[in-house]
């Protein structure tokens, strides 16, 4: 089986290796989704940082018994973003 790291790493080798046993590999394509994948990576990744920090004030303001479903609903909404992002990348890993 090929790791992925290794395609990730030196694509153009894995390429030639393959080229010698009579498989072709798209090495402009695979850039492209690889390119696409670490975009939404990090796109989620900020998102899951963004609810992390709108997630503390929310236990704040429940603490000090005030209303917080303002904040909840823009948590709520990262949420829904992040659940989007999370599977636009899980579709360019399949």
């Amino acid at each position: 089986m090929l790791d992925i790291q290794l395609f990730r790493k030196d694509i153009a080798a894995v390429a030639a290796r393959l080229a010698a046993r009579g498989h072709i590999v798209d090495t402009a394509a695979f850039a492209a989704l690889e390119a696409q994948r670490k975009t939404v990576q990090m796109d989620t990744e900020a998102l899951q940082a963004k609810r992390n920090t709108l997630s503390k004030p929310v236990g704040q303001l429940k603490g000090k018994g005030e209303d917080a479903s303002a904040v909840l609903a823009e948590v709520a909404g990262v949420g829904e973003a992040l659940k989007a992002a999370s599977d636009k990348n899980d579709a360019i890993q399949a």
